[in-house]
């Protein structure tokens, strides 16, 4: 073999050094950057912690997350996307959460266009909590106020959205028939 191979072989080897150890990093780091299912079990020792990685990973606002986060992650792992589209549907989880966290969990997850059902509900509820009613009160107004607007909730529910002072009164007060039958 004579120079000139010798430095074309030592050349390639180069090459394939480099493409070999980017290729190695870049593996080590999508492994890094993924959490499992089992990391988020609710009854691991270390659940609230790893939900607090799993909110500085997923870059969630505040590095805050919620029951809604939890629920989706719950979700997401269980394989079931139609209770993960219904989250973000009603407007309990943004999209890009929860893409960002199904990344994380090394899931896909591509959400569909809100339903107009979806953006009221989630509009109301938000209203809702913002009169005063408490998270669980203003989730139940918020179901009969799209889900059943004849019903004697529904009603009321919107002569609050409306601002009637009486209607709102009554409503943060959460009467027995504005409790939502799950």
């Amino acid at each position: 073999m004579n120079t000139q191979q010798a430095l074309h072989r030592i050349n390639n080897l180069s090459v394939l050094f480099v493409i070999t150890f980017v290729l190695g990093f870049i593996s080590v780091s999508a492994a890094a950057g993924q959490m499992s299912c089992r990391d988020l079990d609710y009854g691991n020792t270390k659940y609230h912690q790893k939900m607090d990685e799993l909110a500085r990973r997923a870059r969630l606002p505040d590095n805050y997350w919620s029951r809604f986060h939890e629920d989706l992650v719950r979700d997401l792992c269980r394989g079931d996307i139609g209770g993960v589209n219904s989250l973000v549907d009603n407007g309990s989880v943004k999209p890009s959460e929860a893409q960002s966290i199904g990344r994380v969990l090394g899931k896909v997850y591509k959400p569909k266009q809100r339903s107009r059902n979806g953006k009221s509900y989630g509009y109301s509820r938000q209203q809702f909590e913002q009169m005063g009613a408490c998270s669980v009160c203003a989730d139940n107004i918020a179901q009969f106020y799209t889900k059943k607007p004849a019903s004697r909730c529904g009603r009321l529910a919107r002569q609050s959205h409306e601002g009637d002072p009486e209607a709102i009164e009554k409503v943060l007060a959460w009467p027995a028939y504005c409790a939502w039958k799950y």
